[in-house]
Formats: C-alpha cells, structure tokens, sequence
C-alpha cells in the first residue's frame, strides 16, 4: 500500500504484478509468472479490456457489507478481467478498510477522499430554508428526508463523482454500493460490450420514484429542454399523457455507463441547472431520476443497454434474468450452472412499482420543442387545477418547496 497523493492511497494487484512479470524479458521470470497466474485462475490481457473502473462510494464503518459484495464480484465476473476498484469517502479510510480491502482481490485498488467542495453546501443554498424543508420532509415521512448527508451522496452522484481527478483518464464506470449480491456468471466484458455496441449508459432494475422526494424535479427539467431545443426517441419513455413525469427511473446504485457522456457540455450544463434550482437540499432530488431524466434528454434509445443477464439484488429489490427463473428443462442445465437466484425473494421485474415491462414495450419515439412545450402547457394547467381545488393542509405542504420552484 502506498500513499501516491495526499489522502489518495493505492494497492497494485497481484494480477498486475504477475502480468507485467510475465513479459519480463528474463525467460524463467516469465514462465514463473505465468505460471503462477494460471494457479491463481488469473486471465489478463490489457490490450482487450476497456478503459474502466468500478467506483464505490463507501464509509469505513461498510467494510464487512462490500467484502461480501466484493467476493461475489470476483468470483461472478471480475476475477476473469481484473478492472481496477476506485473507493470514495468524505472522511480517511482506516488502515484496516484499505488492508483487508486492498486483501479481497487481485486487482488494482485505489483509496481516496472526496474533494471538500463536491460534498458540501454550496453558497447559493439558503442554510436557514434548506434545514426547514429538511424538517417539513421529515415530518412528512419522507424516506431520508430529515437526512443532509443523503442530499450530499445524491449531489456528489448526480454531478461530482465522474470529475473526481483520478477518473479522468477513465472512460467508462461501473458504480457498486456495499451490500448488494450478484447472481450470475458473467462470461463476457460489460464494458467492451457496451464500448463495441455504442451504448453509453445501462441498468438492471428500473422502477418508480417517490413523487414527494422531487416535487418540482420536472418542472425544471422541462425548463432545461425548452431553453436547449432538447430532442431525443427516449423522452417519451418518461412522459406520461398528460405532460407529466411518470416518475419511472433506471436505478443507479447498479449503472455501467459512459463518463464521458457524463464529462460532456450538455450533461454538466444540465446538471447546474438542477444544482443551482436548488433541490438537491430544498428538496430530495435522487441521482436515480436526474441520470435517467438526462438520458431522456441525451441519449437515444438504442443508446441505452438493460443488462438482463446481470442477476442482481439491492435491499429487498431482486433482478435475476428471465433465463434464470423459467423451469423448462430445455435450459435447466445452462441455469443452474450460470446464476444462483434467491427463491425466498420475488423477482422484481414484472411487480406494479417495476417501469421494466413499459421499457420492453417501448417503442421509440421523436421528441421535439413542441412536445415540451405542449408538456409545459399540460403540468401547468394541471398545477393551477389541483391548487385550487387543495384544502388548507395541502397548500401547508406544498409552501415550503414553492419558495424557490418558480412560477409553476
């Protein structure tokens, strides 16, 4: 382990060491590196992989969560190919994260501290305000809604990760969140195949956002379409008929996706746009829906990959492909071999909150400055019927977030 920067330490791989010995020029170094490679089941080839990482936003305190998440990662997929781990934190990481972490694989692993000004309050945010709507989300029941950290995850997630400077020489992310199984064996790279596909972003579950976490979400987001002439065939995915947000979402702690497409302009541009509205605090914007509603805006549907094959389970949510969960006999075999799905949890796919049946049945279609401008007219003329048909409690609620939401 080594310390290569102020706060950012890293750990070179047994893979890597044994790779570059084994082009040692020196015969008998290179024969034992190999060697000792195929013993460890080590499969390395630089020339044929992407230029990615797999980013973990993690706390000291996760450790034990992420070895457990790690040794499926490993096993399922990453000790074939050997992608490097980048691991964030707001605060140092012990000696004792790095070390056992750093002792969990045979790759590369880098630690590092998240820059001051991506995790914090920025100036224009009223203090005063922010914590009163902190309170009011709490007293509604909100889930995370009392929380100032979570906001500062979802702002870091939404606009600051993929800037951190020792991703800059990446191209593309995998994001991994402690805690979280795999279930399938991968015999393939995700990141060459999005890479030689020309996809740029991807997911596994999709589902629906909690309405009262992003109150005037789209309203800001139609904003940004108008003022950018936005068209794309994927927007309508998220539009419901009457103009509105249908709150469905790819759900980012699992994402592959491209960091330039997030380093581009259009996405920076439109993610200070949110930032400066102010919801991440005033609100609870999640970064779930802003990469997805941005996705709508900047990517077109063929764009955008559903990793069907990538069994997976977050909490209590569960993926596990339609091959894994179909009893026929004519795959039973290829099934059992590929993927251990839990039987005890439900396959979330086909349930009433999953927006993965409407993404199959998708089909694409033009967007265009008209039909935001039409979106706009209809949430518009929505808001005014619905405030002025709400009872006193109702207008209670909804005063704390119209303060900075505009003229909606």
């Amino acid at each position: 382990m080594a310390e290569i920067a102020p706060w950012v330490w890293h750990h070179r791989g047994q893979a890597d060491i044994l790779q570059a010995l084994s082009l040692s020029s020196d015969r008998l170094v290179a024969e034992r590196a190999r060697a000792d490679m195929v013993r460890r089941k080590i499969l390395f080839n630089e020339d044929s992989r992407a230029s990615a990482s797999f980013v973990v936003l993690i706390r000291n305190r996760e450790m034990n969560e992420f070895r457990a998440t790690m040794r499926q990662l490993e096993d399922r997929f990453n000790g074939k190919y050997h992608y490097p781990y980048l691991f964030l934190n707001d605060e140092p990481f012990t000696d004792e994260f790095m070390q056992t972490i750093a002792a969990s694989t045979t790759s590369n692993v880098t630690f590092a501290l998240i820059p001051r000004d991506h995790w914090s309050v920025p100036d224009f945010i009223d203090e005063t305000q922010a914590a009163a709507a902190r309170q009011q989300m709490a007293a509604n029941n909100v889930i995370y809604g009392g929380s100032l950290s979570y906001r500062h995850m979802c702002r870091f997630n939404s606009g600051f990760f993929y800037k951190h400077p020792l991703l800059q020489s990446v191209d593309w992310y995998w994001r991994v969140e402690p805690g979280v199984d795999f279930y399938c064996d991968l015999d393939y790279d995700p990141f060459k195949y999005m890479e030689d596909n020309g996809k740029l972003y991807s997911f596994v579950i999709a589902l629906k956002e909690l309405e009262l976490t992003i109150p005037s979400l789209w309203d800001h987001a139609l904003e940004f379409m108008l003022a950018n002439n936005i068209t794309s065939d994927l927007m309508s995915f998220f539009v419901t008929e009457a103009g509105g947000y249908n709150l469905c979402h790819f759900w980012s702690n699992f994402e592959i996706a491209s960091l330039n497409w997030l380093r581009s302009p259009a996405y920076d541009e439109f993610f200070r746009a949110l930032d400066h509205a102010g919801g991440f605090f005033m609100e609870r914007w999640g970064d779930a829906p802003v990469h997805s509603i941005a996705a709508g805006m900047l990517l077109n549907y063929d764009q955008v990959h559903f990793f069907d094959d990538i069994g997976y389970k977050h909490a209590d949510f569960v993926h596990c492909t339609e091959m894994a969960t179909t009893t026929t006999s004519s795959n039973l075999e290829e099934r059992n071999m590929r993927c251990q799905c839990p039987i005890k949890f439900e396959n979330f796919d086909n349930s009433s909150g999953s927006c993965l049946p409407r993404w199959k049945s998708y089909k694409p279609s033009a967007w265009s400055n008209r039909d935001t401008r039409e979106a706009r007219r209809l949430v518009r003329e929505r808001k005014r019927f619905l405030i002025s048909h709400e009872g006193a409690h109702v207008a209670e609620r909804r005063r704390w977030y119209d303060l900075f939401a505009g003229d909606w």
